[in-house]
């Protein structure tokens, strides 16, 4: 059978905002890599977007050399310290192995995450090619740009806009999923091999894209869609009603103003809504996620819904917001119900009011245009192809360059932009 990975104790899971997994031991990490078949052809590395060879690091578990394991799995992905504990693994790689139709996928995940807490990287920087590289962002997509181009002798400096680095990594993602430990390890890694970060830079304002442009020989624009879009509904700018990326934020800076609040509403179905709500929840709120769908459609990590309805969260399905209700504080929210026909959800007449002293809307995000200032695209949206951009010389990676928003998605498009930078300077 499948050795899932241990959890933090039921009674205290709820109120830590420590990791709830903790990780295999010896013992059952090698018992699990044992199970695997070692398929001629695994589909579980066409399954994982960064298409890491995990036959080949599971099978040197097995051989009980972990440096090797942690090699094989950084040739695609330098940060496995984060996939390995953040990544979509029943939609990818487990969702994959050939052993999942038993309802017994290997834990890939779970592995990986043991290779990177029992395996040593030897990576070194490159000899210096002379050449200097902008990164725009210091989220999962600009840390592993970083690192890939500090390993082939780039002088790389990346730009934050915030105080903090790390980007969605630090502020977006709660600790009890991410430990901050890790991404401060990684930062620590980089800045040791001479890259370079400066906070406070917002590329748009008193540096421009088109100051990098003159300064740099290329810039990597890795800056994610880390706002929310916002709502034009009636009563959205009540007291009580938070952006995703506001609450988030407020709350890892230690800045969250939430006074006596305990009902609470989050709005969506992704990883961001249960990521609000379960935050709310071990802050002492009533949480309940509203979303427009049914719960199959939720496009959230299945582990996280489990864990999310563990912990006491209640879900309400069919229900589309149409406005915040309340004198000046937010009372409650009227939602619109849907039904289902002919497979499609369609608005009913039917209303719901609940009632709520918070409301978190989860249910977009857009990136800031005004990263195009100081070039001729100022004011307007980059076209993008891959990762390429219209502007020559500039890159794109990660959500701005992604359909899919994960962070494996974002990693393993900084590795493809890394390469398109090198190529675009060969030519130079």
């Amino acid at each position: 059978m499948k050795i899932e990975m241990p959890l933090l104790d039921e009674k205290k899971r709820l109120n830590s905002f420590n990791e709830i997994e903790l990780g295999f031991t010896l013992e059952q990490a090698m018992q699990e890599a044992g199970r695997c078949l070692q398929c001629k052809e695994p589909l579980c590395e066409k399954g994982c977007p960064a298409n890491v060879g995990c036959k080949a690091f599971i099978e040197q578990i097995m051989l009980g050399d972990f440096d090797k394991a942690l090699e094989i799995i950084n040739e695609k992905n330098p940060l496995p310290c984060f996939t390995s504990r953040v990544c979509a693994e029943e939609n990818q790689c487990e969702g994959n192995c050939i052993l999942e139709k038993q309802g017994k996928a290997i834990a890939i995940k779970a592995l990986e995450r043991f290779v990177t807490e029992h395996g040593k990287s030897h990576w070194k920087k490159g000899k210096s090619n002379g050449k200097k590289v902008a990164i725009v962002g210091s989220g999962p997509a600009g840390m592993a740009a970083a690192l890939e181009l500090n390993k082939k002798g780039f002088e790389t400096e990346v730009f934050e806009a915030l105080p903090q680095l790390g980007g969605i990594l630090s502020w977006g993602i709660p600790g009890y999923r991410l430990g901050k430990e890790n991404v401060e390890e990684v930062l620590k890694d980089l800045k040791k091999k001479k890259v370079k970060f400066r906070t406070k830079q917002k590329i748009g304002e008193k540096n421009t894209l088109g100051d990098l442009m003159k300064n740099f020989d290329a810039v990597l624009l890795a800056i994610g869609e880390g706002r929310a879009r916002n709502i034009g509904l009636s009563g959205v700018q009540k007291e009580g009603v938070w952006y995703w990326d506001e609450f988030l934020q407020s709350f890892s800076t230690g800045q969250n103003k939430l006074g006596k609040e305990k009902k609470a509403i989050v709005i969506g179905g992704g990883n961001t809504a249960i990521d609000c709500a379960r935050v709310l929840r071990r802050i002492g709120c009533e949480a309940t996620v509203a979303y427009r769908k049914n719960m199959p459609f939720m496009p959230c990590n299945k582990s996280e819904l489990i864990h999310a309805m563990e912990e006491g969260i209640e879900f309400r399905m069919q229900l589309v917001p149409e406005a915040f209700l309340g004198e000046k504080k937010l009372e409650k929210v009227r939602f619109k119900k849907l039904e289902i026909e002919k497979e499609n959800f369609v608005e009913t007449e039917e209303k719901e009011e609940i009632t709520a002293d918070i409301c978190v809307l989860a249910i977009g995000q857009q990136y800031d245009t005004t990263i195009a200032n100081g070039t001729e695209l100022e004011g307007k949206e980059i076209k993008i192809n891959g990762n390429k951009t219209e502007l020559w010389g500039v890159f794109a990676a990660g959500d701005l360059a992604n359909d899919e928003k994960t962070v494996v998605h974002s990693i393993a498009s900084a590795r493809k932009a890394v390469e398109d930078i090198e190529k675009y300077l060969e030519g130079k």
